[in-house]
């Protein structure tokens, strides 16, 4: 081998003995950062973890400092701070309630001592009532047992009383039954005395009867004869029927008009004396026949006079002899309406016509009219047909009467 291809290899060898120096070096260089990186990585997961427990341990304690502000009632609406403001009105209201000295409070402690004071005042003051109110139980307790044993001597009383009592009243009911037998004699009596009274009055009714019918028909001719003057037919204050039978004690009556007289049930009609026109009593028609009518007995003037056959009777306005001429005026009467009015009235045998003339009889009111601006009642005297009816001398009558003689 020749010297520079000597020369050469050893260069070579040299390159390559401090390549791998080199490549050892970079090797144990890495080596070292590899472990540093590892070491920095294990120390910065620790820094992370105690960070998190350190993080975990604020909250911790962040949620005891807003629990403790909430309850001492001065934290703030997010609970994270004292509010001043929520201690200076706490402060003031303590001061005022329990009327302390504002200079010498500068802070809540200040207050307390008062306050305990107070409080150990009513404390004192409520087991003072508590006593009190145990020893009223007790003087409670003790009337209660004394009342007990005055009711159990008052009701001896009363069962001694009561005994007394029935020993009285089994001596005075022979005295009672003594008095009602003479009671009864008495009665028996009165009751022959009253027939007697009553048979009297009929004859002398009788006696009168006729006289009364002549003068009737006197009257109501001279009344024709009169309302002809004056271009009106008027009704005399006739009779209109006769009490066939009456019996006092079941309150009934049977009357010598019926369905072909136009008589209806619900109809009242008075009743008079036959002879002295005297009101004895008052019947309503309950039932109707073709030639009478039953009748229930309203009302007696005098038990001493009853009502009994041959007295007569009247309605005002009903009239078996013609039909009378009236006018209804009103905005309602009561439960009915103006057509149901005119049939009841058409089958009492009355005519009903729209306005009022010198022919009309009744002019019948019903409910008053009422202005609609006002509200107030409208007067009658301001109706035409109540106008007219004054200047023709029309009777005027008013509903709870009219409704009651055709049995509304």
């Amino acid at each position: 081998m020749s010297r520079n291809n000597r020369g050469a290899a050893q260069v070579s060898l040299m390159w390559l003995i401090a390549v791998t120096v080199i490549a050892l070096l970079a090797a144990g260089m890495a080596f070292l950062q590899s472990d540093q990186i590892t070491q920095l990585e294990d120390k910065n997961a620790g820094l992370v973890t105690d960070a998190e427990n350190l993080r975990a341990t604020a909250d911790t304690l962040r949620s005891q400092r807003r629990d403790d502000f909430q309850a001492l009632g001065f934290a703030d609406e997010g609970g994270e701070f004292v509010s001043p403001a929520a201690i200076e009105a706490a402060r003031n209201e303590l001061i005022t309630r329990f009327e302390l000295d504002a200079t010498s409070v500068t802070k809540l402690q200040d207050v307390v001592n008062p306050v305990v004071a107070q409080y150990n005042q009513v404390v004192g003051q409520r087991d003072a009532l508590q006593t009190e109110v145990n020893q009223l139980r007790a003087d409670l307790d003790s009337r209660k047992q004394a009342n007990i044993t005055a009711m159990r001597e008052k009701d001896a009383t009363i069962a001694q009383l009561r005994k007394d009592k029935e020993d009285s009243d089994n001596a005075k009911e022979g005295q009672i039954a003594t008095l009602e037998r003479q009671r009864d004699g008495l009665r028996d009596q009165l009751r022959d005395a009253n027939r007697q009274i009553t048979e009297q009055r009929a004859i002398n009714d009788s006696q009168a009867r006729d006289f009364s019918k002549e003068l009737a028909v006197l009257s109501q001719r001279n009344d024709i004869l009169s309302s002809r003057l004056n271009g009106v037919e008027r009704r005399v204050d006739l009779a209109d029927g006769t009490i066939l039978s009456a019996n006092i004690d079941l309150g009934r009556a049977w009357i010598d008009l019926g369905s072909l007289d136009r008589i209806a049930p619900g109809m009242e009609f008075e009743v008079q004396n036959a002879s002295t026109k005297a009101v004895k009593g008052r019947l309503r028609v309950t039932s109707v026949e073709e030639n009478r009518a039953e009748a229930s007995i309203l009302a007696m003037a005098d038990k001493y006079d009853p009502i009994r056959a041959d007295d007569v009777i009247l309605n005002a306005l009903y009239d078996p002899s013609r039909e009378p001429i009236a006018v209804l005026l009103g905005n309602g009467f009561g439960r009915y309406n103006a057509a149901d009015v005119t049939a009841m009235l058409s089958r009492a045998g009355v005519q009903v016509r729209n306005s009022v003339s010198n022919e009309t009889d009744y002019l019948l009111l019903g409910t008053a009219f009422f202005d609609e601006e006002t509200g107030d009642i409208v007067p009658w005297e301001t109706m035409d047909s109540f106008k007219s009816a004054s200047s023709y001398s029309v009777s005027v009558v008013p509903l709870r009467d009219w409704s009651q003689w055709i049995g509304m």
